[in-house]
């Protein structure tokens, strides 16, 4: 269903959705998602072709669930940290929004640190690429 995120919409208010609500660990994920994967990986999202609308709405979308979380510098060893986490859910929306679009190995070094922390929507929106796509109408 295609919506403001979209064609990968619904997954991606999925993933809002469980930022939002799922307890994590935000100092240990800015930790796992520190990793060399991860600047290709942004630079590859910043390379795709989005449209304005939708490009607006994923920022907006990251920025407002990232705010929601309440987070502060005090909550981290490290004082970039927070930067890393915002950044990160934010890469996460788009990885997400941009579906095959975007390289597998790209979606998995965004996403597998949201799986590891229990999030279904970014191993939903893994394993979906691995499964057969119809052609037809189902």
């Amino acid at each position: 269903m295609a919506t403001a995120y979209g064609p990968h919409g619904t997954l991606v208010a999925r993933f809002l959705d469980e930022v939002r609500t799922r307890q994590v660990d935000w100092a240990a994920h800015a930790v796992l998602a520190d990793h060399p994967g991860t600047s290709p990986a942004m630079t590859a999202i910043a390379e795709l072709h989005w449209t304005d609308t939708v490009l607006d709405a994923l920022d907006r979308a990251g920025l407002r669930v990232f705010a929601t979380l309440g987070l502060s510098r005090t909550d981290f060893d490290d004082p970039l940290a927070l930067g890393d986490v915002k950044v990160s859910v934010s890469s996460a929306v788009k990885a997400i929004a941009a579906g095959d679009r975007l390289a597998i190995e790209h979606r998995r070094a965004l996403l597998e640190p949201f799986v590891a922390a229990g999030f279904e929507s970014a191993a939903t929106a893994l394993r979906d690429d691995h499964e057969p796509r119809s052609q037809g109408h189902r």
